[in-house]
């Protein structure tokens, strides 16, 4: 069972890391969000808090659940490089990571700091200031998750089709 979690053959040595750090880098936003779902505002007035029913069951609800799909998400980067992740066919890994890859770019790479540098808020009601600050702060770390899933799913392809590694 446990040779399941051991890396593939071919995989290098900063694949690992790669995917440790993509595991890691959800973590911030899901504290931010606790933070918010145990009543510990982290830079946020209460009344923004109140006016997106954030405080409500439902975005406690909401919260969690993104806490929980992001951090799954992350921990697939390992089927990148362990042999579990070799047990379907290549495509079936590589689509979706490609796209999820380029998505995570989007949104985060690019999406974030253009954000941080035009001060604009993912919430036209919310203030600028500590509150974005302490969002943006949160969030900053996802910015790495793009380009390492990029790269993982890069060798995943190479190593697995073979060709590259024979040339």
């Amino acid at each position: 069972m446990y040779s399941y979690l051991r890396h593939a053959a071919g995989v290098p040595a900063w694949a690992p890391l790669a995917a440790h750090i993509i595991a890691l880098c959800t973590l911030p936003s899901a504290l931010w969000r606790i933070g918010i779902i145990v009543g510990f505002p982290v830079g946020y007035d209460t009344g923004w808090i109140r006016r997106s029913e954030l405080d409500t069951l439902h975005g406690g609800l909401y919260l969690t659940f993104l806490c929980v799909l992001s951090e799954v998400l992350a921990l697939l980067a390992f089927g990148l490089i362990q042999r579990w992740g070799e047990t379907v066919p290549r495509l079936v890994a590589v689509v979706p990571a490609a796209a999820g890859a380029l998505g995570l770019i989007a949104v985060w790479t690019v999406g974030v700091p253009v954000a941080a540098i035009t001060g604009t808020t993912f919430d036209s009601e919310m203030a600028a200031g500590t509150a974005t600050t302490v969002q943006l702060l949160a969030y900053a770390p996802m910015a790495v998750w793009g380009p390492l899933l990029a790269a993982l799913t890069w060798q995943y392809w190479h190593r697995r089709s073979g060709s590259a590694l024979r040339r």
